[in-house]
């Protein structure tokens, strides 16, 4: 099989299995012979977050392993990707090879499973036996959707430090519809003994977090924002908060990395699609921003960056979302927002969006593709703010329309 095959097929298996994603991941790792046995975890579950704080912890243990005489291997696995699947594997920044993807998928799609493995198991899989042959030390783990019953949850290596970024209404026909519910489901990463750091979040959702920290006799550490001098690889003023999260995980793994070494990883983390900008001229800048609290967060951002000012918004979303309280929550700073269709079969189609824009009395347009919107946005003397799903930001910067490149 090629690369493209392998793809083909791992991509067009479910994207939500019959089976419990931990009860599959469980039997895959015994078949494969465990071969996350021994690498040092750090799990990060949460509704918003979880992304841009394993981009700071990946970045900030490449710097420790820089400065010190005892180098070691720090693997990322994170999800969705923007361009390329390989995006979802990393060492040290660098992703796996299409021929490592060609072989390892091969090897398991060969298995045979009493348990049927959705698109996402088999990366998971993948990641696992790419990270033991490579002889990882580190690995910065990405929950796929919730937390107890995971596909992430399903390892048998204890993670050192347990994280849950933020708590929002999400995927609630998986997850409950409430904010404890929600919490109740990502707390299932938690393990006995094992400390947990988490973000700010409102109360309901802490005190489920808390009580299954005292069950489990975990330390709970709260994390905050860190300090306003430190200088962030990643724009955004709600970043400080991510960041923040991602000092604790640090302060809490059996390992000792300084100040210094923190602020350099900090400083030179990388995770593109959230406030990225890609032009300058035109002022486009883009963000994964795909549910309520991200637009939240992205809206609080744009406020702080440039105060009483307004924005051509373009947006794209997946029909599960809630795209109407989103649309309410950047309107109060749009001029106008145009409307795409995402390609892909959960998309929301472009007239759609914008009629319901429509009656929030904001001015809406639906686009044939992202390309006419940006060029009607930019009649305007306004900023371009595009938004709304992460695989639309993926097939903007996969096009190669980056204008600070050029």
């Amino acid at each position: 099989m090629t690369y493209e095959q392998v793809v083909y097929t791992i991509d067009n298996k479910r994207r939500f299995g019959k089976a419990c994603g931990r009860d599959v991941t469980q039997e895959f790792m015994e078949a494969l012979g465990h071969p996350e046995k021994g690498l040092h975890i750090i799990h990060i579950a949460g509704t918003n977050g979880k992304g841009s704080v394993a981009a700071f912890v990946s970045s900030i243990l490449q710097a420790a392993s820089f400065a010190s005489s005892e180098h070691y291997k720090v693997g990322l696995f994170t999800s969705p990707h923007l361009i390329d699947y390989t995006e979802r594997i990393q060492i040290d920044g660098k992703q796996i090879s299409r021929e490592d993807v060609t072989r390892i998928g091969q090897q398991l799609l060969n298995m045979e499973l009493k348990l049927e493995p959705t698109m996402f198991d088999y990366w998971l899989a993948m990641a696992m036996v790419y990270f033991k042959e490579q002889h990882v030390d580190y690995v910065v783990l990405e929950t796929g959707l919730g937390g107890a019953k995971d596909s992430t949850n399903g390892l048998s290596q204890l993670p050192e430090v347990c994280a849950i970024t933020s708590i929002g209404l999400e995927h609630t026909q998986y997850l409950g519809d409430t904010l404890a519910a929600i919490a109740g489901e990502k707390a299932g990463i938690i393990k006995s003994g094992v400390p947990v750091v988490i973000g700010e979040m409102d109360e309901e959702a802490s005190q489920v977090i808390e009580a299954r920290c005292d069950e489990l006799g975990c330390d709970l550490i709260h994390a905050t924002q860190v300090e306003s001098d430190l200088k962030l690889g990643l724009f955004g003023g709600y970043q400080r908060k991510n960041a923040a999260v991602a000092v604790e995980i640090i302060r809490n793994l059996k390992m000792i990395v300084d100040n210094q070494t923190i602020a350099n990883g900090l400083a030179t983390a990388v995770w593109p699609g959230r406030m990225h900008v890609i032009s300058e001229s035109p002022y486009i800048l883009v963000d994964g921003a795909h549910n309520p609290a991200g637009v939240t967060a992205l809206r609080d951002s744009l406020k702080a960056e440039f105060p009483n000012q307004k924005f051509s918004f373009i947006m794209a979303v997946m029909a599960d979302k809630n795209y109407v309280e989103m649309a309410q929550l950047i309107a109060p700073l749009s001029e106008r927002i145009y409307t795409v269709t995402v390609d892909s079969e959960r998309a929301l189609q472009a007239k759609e969006l914008a009629d319901a824009i429509a009656t929030l009395g904001v001015e809406a347009q639906a686009c044939e593709s992202y390309e006419s919107a940006i060029d009607l946005a930019g009649t305007f003397n306004e900023k371009i703010i595009v938004f709304g799903s992460l695989y639309f930001i993926g097939e903007i910067l996969g096009s190669g329309y980056d204008k600070n490149k050029s």
